[in-house]
């Protein structure tokens, strides 16, 4: 995979890497913000939900929009 780093004056950094996402290191984490009824029907979501499942899993939360808990972690928007 080929990366570039990019460092602003403020300390900030953000690293471009072209690759296959979902080949990341199994120590990554990989999040996509979904709508509340988790249809999940069109661009990465569709790879998202082939990839992970857990459709109904997340629909059974019943949480409020910009929450989710996943692997007993809890992540907010």
């Amino acid at each position: 995979m080929a990366s570039s780093l990019n460092e602003d004056p403020e300390g900030s950094r953000i690293t471009y890497v072209k690759g296959d996402l979902f080949a990341c290191p199994k120590t990554d984490s990989l999040a996509h913000c979904i709508s509340e009824d988790c249809r999940m029907g069109a661009g990465i979501a569709v790879l998202f939900k082939k990839k992970f499942g857990g459709v109904q899993e997340l629909l059974n939360q019943r949480l409020d929009v910009g929450l989710i808990v996943c692997s007993g972690k809890m992540y907010l928007r």
